[in-house]
């Protein structure tokens, strides 16, 4: 047989614990017992059952006369709980994420000091090939040269072309490191020298015309 909902009840306890909140924030009454005998003059003794009968209800009770009598000393305890909380929570953030992004920055730092003393010679060197000269991954000379290329230790010389089309890569020189002498930044060029016989036909091809 298909049992059916008791509605009325299902109304009356709500009324119930509505008004049990009511007077409890009133700040009237000192526990859930005075909200009870408040509660004698509307409901049975059996419908009251149903709600005070049930500790978790009667606690919630209690706890909520202790804040509508005491405002002040329950907003003193809530700041200090919180107080507490941040304090235990406060090493926590300390010992963790902060001592990984401390490392790679050690890391980063070392990294720029060795990338400093391979061009100081005023050589001009790609990411790549920085890290394959210093057995180390591409990813960490870009992030190495990040914080060169923002305090001014390291700029950009030029760029080199990509076959796959582009940006081409970045050539990396360090700030005031002189070139060496066999070598003239922004003069390269794929283009082989020409030949003087071939130039000359080709401007006397282009006379005749």
């Amino acid at each position: 047989m298909k049992r059916s909902i008791n509605w009325d009840l299902i109304e009356t306890r709500e009324s119930i614990r509505q008004s049990a909140y009511d007077l409890a924030r009133s700040g009237l009454c000192d526990a859930w017992q005075d909200v009870w005998r408040a509660l004698r003059a509307r409901f049975s003794v059996d419908q009251l059952a149903v709600i005070f009968d049930n500790p978790l209800c009667r606690l919630d009770i209690d706890q909520r006369c202790y804040r509508a009598r005491n405002p002040g000393k329950v907003a003193r305890e809530v700041q200090t709980d919180l107080d507490a909380i941040r304090q235990r929570a406060a090493p926590m953030v300390l010992s963790t994420k902060p001592a990984g992004l401390n490392g790679q920055k050690r890391r980063s730092e070392r990294l720029a000091s060795r990338i400093e003393t391979l061009l100081a010679d005023g050589s001009q060197c790609t990411a790549v090939e920085l890290a394959e000269r210093l057995g180390t991954s591409r990813n960490e000379i870009l992030i190495a040269a990040r914080d060169m290329l923002a305090d001014g230790t390291l700029q950009v010389a030029r760029y080199v072309a990509s076959s796959r089309g582009g940006r081409g890569a970045r050539v990396f020189v360090r700030t005031g490191a002189s070139a060496p002498k066999d070598h003239a930044p922004g003069l390269h060029s794929t283009w082989p020298q020409a030949d003087s016989v071939v130039a000359d036909a080709f401007d006397a091809i282009a006379r005749c015309r």
